[in-house]
């Protein structure tokens, strides 16, 4: 790796460490919340998982659809006769640009949408390095902005049907019913985990695959990734979650819906359910901390609506809509002012 490279993918290091701050997070929230699990057992449980499970989905299974999908988003005729120092500034526009925006996003002690944070700087640095013709737009209209819409909608219909069913399933079962929920939310938390961090990290993966092809002349189509990139990754979204994030548990476990522990383990399969399907079949780069926020929401429907607070939800659905497109404005500015220092 060459110097270009090696910037780059500590800004990516820094990054997943604030995906795992937030959106790691989400993981644990709804069960802390509900006192099923005491928060440093859910913290221990889910940074374990995070760190091994992208090893053995991203690595050793090749599972990086989401990578993929990051990296398609310029189009590969674009980095025809661009320069490694080019190439550069417009990676380095959009990962500061994602990281001032997630830096703005933390002191609003909101789910952050980490994913858009990403996209948007990348799709704005984008613009100006490459001009319009070089952003693969179907794929950033369906991938990413149709997405932002999209997803909630999924999430609250999955959530929706989802507790009906456990509603039903419960009034078929005595009342041991609870201690088995209860306990069900440590293999919630695991597979909730491994959800999350899969899509997480391979969001980050995305960024390093358009370095070494940028600043690397390696083949994106043909490059595989290596065992340390992506266990550096794993590792960092580990300690994210487990050195903060305890603000966004109690937005997420109490300020949305007050849930109780059947209701919990409803939301978290929920989420399981929706990013595992977006990171295998349509590798899409889903915002993990959009999904939880949208099962939640889709839970306290079905239950009680009078009960969901709707002042927060309406301001966290508003985060959600801005942040591409300032993110795009931050990181088509950042991109135009390194141009004219630097180029």
């Amino acid at each position: 790796m060459n110097a270009y490279i090696i910037v780059i993918f500590i800004l990516a290091i820094a990054y997943t460490f604030y995906m795992g701050f937030s959106d790691g997070a989400n993981a644990v929230a709804t069960c802390v919340a509900t006192r099923a699990i005491k928060p440093h057992y859910a913290l221990i449980i889910s940074g374990v998982v995070k760190f091994i499970a992208p090893l053995i989905i991203c690595f050793w299974l090749g599972s990086d659809s989401v990578a993929r999908t990051v990296g398609s988003l310029i189009k590969s005729e674009a980095f025809v006769g661009v320069t490694p120092k080019a190439g550069f500034i417009f990676l380095l526009s959009t990962m500061l640009a994602a990281l001032i925006w997630s830096l703005i996003s933390v002191f609003t002690s909101l789910p952050n949408s980490t994913s858009h944070t990403l996209l948007g700087g990348l799709v704005g640095a984008g613009l100006v390095s490459f001009g319009i013709g070089g952003i693969d737009w179907s794929a950033v209209g369906i991938k990413v902005i149709l997405m932002v819409f999209l997803t909630p909608i999924i999430c609250i219909i999955v959530g929706i049907l989802m507790d009906k069913f456990f509603i039903w399933i419960c009034r078929r079962m005595d009342r041991g019913v609870k201690k088995f929920f209860k306990a069900a939310q440590v293999f919630n938390v695991t597979l909730l985990s491994t959800s999350i961090s899969i899509n997480n990290v391979q969001k980050s993966m995305g960024v390093f695959l358009l370095a070494m092809g940028m600043c690397g002349g390696i083949d994106m189509d043909t490059y595989a990734f290596d065992f340390w990139t992506v266990a550096v990754l794993s590792f960092f979204i580990m300690l994210g979650l487990l050195l903060g994030g305890y603000k966004l548990i109690y937005t997420v476990g109490k300020r949305i819906y007050r849930m109780g522990t059947i209701q919990s383990v409803t939301a978290q399969l929920s989420t399981a359910t929706v990013s595992l399907f977006c990171s295998f079949v349509g590798g899409i780069p889903v915002s993990t901390g959009q999904v939880v926020s949208s099962s939640i929401i889709g839970v306290g429907i079905s239950e009680r609506i009078s009960g969901v607070h709707w002042t927060r939800v309406k301001r966290i659905f508003l985060n959600w809509i801005l942040t591409f497109p300032i993110a795009m404005c931050v990181g088509a500015l950042i991109c135009l002012i390194l141009k004219a220092i630097f180029l």
